[in-house]
């Protein structure tokens, strides 16, 4: 049986509803080559059908009144303004330079507003819902020649990031896994714990990284104009088969 279950418009605020898609616990074969292992989600969740849009993200930004984007800061203006000047800050685009302490204190935030649990995924639940039950080198299988209908990255995204949902999903329906941008994972990706795992690629990176099981790392302090998240929902109990 597919793990996958028909998504649903989540409504957070009268103002703001969220797509979040349900995916069913199960076991799957994480990482590539000599690193690969057997991993099994132990619990069902909803994961964000597409990244944080820069509405969604704004929603957040004008309720708290801090974590603003680096675009919206004084570093915009006098230190990255090169950096995001040309970038596609449209309502729709994925949000980007934000750290991951932004993005955990907006899964914080939403989850007070909602009384439900919000947060970032865990790398093998990113990997687990990326793969969507595949076991290839992308979640629609190993020609790279067929990344273009999925994936924004280096050799098509015109040096921008673009609006969520514009290529093909992966097989249970979710946008943007591949390419586009960066999205934090809620692990270190060291021992030291300095560093925190990015997953998925982005618009400024070649294919290779666009890959089901490739990884990265960021300071999570760090904010820059290639990295984004999504969000994870945890869930009381297991989801009912439809």
């Amino acid at each position: 049986m597919s793990n996958f279950i028909k998504p649903k418009m989540v409504r957070i605020m009268n103002s703001l509803s969220i797509d979040m898609v349900p995916i069913k616990k199960g076991s799957f074969m994480m990482g590539e080559g000599e690193n690969q292992k057997k991993v099994t989600i132990e619990h069902d969740f909803y994961m964000g059908k597409y990244p944080v849009t820069i509405a969604e993200y704004m929603h957040f930004v004008k309720d708290v009144k801090e974590h603003y984007p680096e675009w919206m800061t004084e570093n915009y203006k006098n230190v990255n303004y090169n950096s995001y000047k040309d970038m596609n800050l449209t309502d729709n685009a994925p949000i980007i330079g934000i750290s991951w302490h932004d993005a955990t204190a907006y899964c914080k935030w939403l989850s007070e507003k909602t009384k439900e649990n919000y947060r970032l995924p865990t790398e093998k639940e990113w990997e687990y819902a990326c793969r969507a039950g595949t076991t290839t080198k992308w979640s629609f299988g190993d020609d790279g020649k067929e990344l273009e209908k999925y994936a924004w990255y280096d050799e098509n995204s015109d040096s921008t990031t673009h609006e969520v949902g514009q290529k093909k999903p992966n097989p249970w329906k979710l946008y943007d896994m591949h390419g586009n941008v960066w999205e934090w994972c809620e692990d270190w990706y060291d021992e030291e714990k300095k560093y925190k795992v990015l997953r998925g690629g982005s618009w400024n990176y070649d294919a290779n990284f666009t890959c089901s099981a490739d990884r990265d790392w960021g300071n999570p302090g760090n904010r820059s104009v290639n990295i984004g998240f999504r969000l994870l929902r945890t869930l009381p109990s297991d989801l009912e088969d439809s």
